[in-house]
């Protein structure tokens, strides 16, 4: 039976719940308060699609959650956090303060980026996340590549697969999960996700045999989580 708590509601009450260095690992995808209003959605000829993904992707507060985040991993925890690369620095000195040094950059390269303006823009093939560690320990780092490990993970669309309970506008694949739970923990270690989502951190460090802790604001992602990761657990049941 695979081990995981699921906590629907707002991450700062919550975290507060969980003790202290007891995470190994922190994979994160919050808000990057990239969301805005635009005709894209009419624009069918032009194949493009909008950047608004809700009113929970707007004036949200990219720092609050990190400091107590923090207090939650074992020293020498890893913490991944993606974003758009605009807020970087901003969630690189939230880290800082909060007794971790960040190692490197994360890059997720899509082989299947969203349609854009070819004549007047590159089109944007990546998403990044900043890997950090919690000083005072040793992290851990899981090299599977024969010669070096490229902070690289080369993706395609999220498969509808994965979206057989329902969606969410920025669904990460499993392939992209378990890349960085592979390499940034070991089995048994418990990973935790603060901005769950539908589930897909969730669903990849199970299916690793680590043990789990997520938790959503929303209730309706919070639902289409539950139903993947209880799916998974139902299968480990069986066996």
């Amino acid at each position: 039976m695979s081990e995981y708590k699921l906590m629907q509601g707002d991450c700062i009450e919550l975290l507060q719940q969980i003790p202290d260095s007891s995470v190994d690992l922190i994979v994160t995808d919050p808000p990057y308060n990239i969301s805005k209003d635009n005709n894209f959605s009419t624009m069918k000829s032009a194949n493009r699609q909008g950047l608004d993904f809700g009113e929970w992707d707007r004036e949200f507060d990219l720092t609050s959650w990190i400091a107590l985040a923090a207090k939650k991993v074992r020293d020498g925890g890893n913490i991944v956090i993606f974003n758009a690369w605009r807020n970087l620095g901003t969630i690189d000195r939230a880290l800082e303060s909060s007794n971790c040094v960040s190692k490197d950059i994360i890059r997720m390269i899509k082989n299947n980026p969203m349609p854009r303006n070819r004549d007047r823009r590159f089109v944007v093939d990546y998403e990044f996340a900043i890997w950090a560690v919690k000083k005072k320990g040793k992290w851990t780092f899981n090299r599977i590549d024969d010669k070096y490990e490229r902070p690289e993970i080369y993706t395609n669309l999220t498969p509808k697969s994965e979206k057989k309970f329902g969606k969410h506008p920025t669904q990460k694949s499993l392939s992209s999960m378990k890349w960085i739970i592979q390499r940034l923990s070991n089995e048994n270690d418990v990973v935790l996700d603060c901005f769950m989502g539908s589930g897909s951190t969730g669903v990849a460090a199970l299916n690793l045999n680590r043990r789990f802790v997520g938790i959503e604001l929303d209730k309706d992602y919070f639902d289409i989580a539950q139903k993947r990761i209880e799916e998974i657990n139902a299968k480990a049941v069986a066996k």
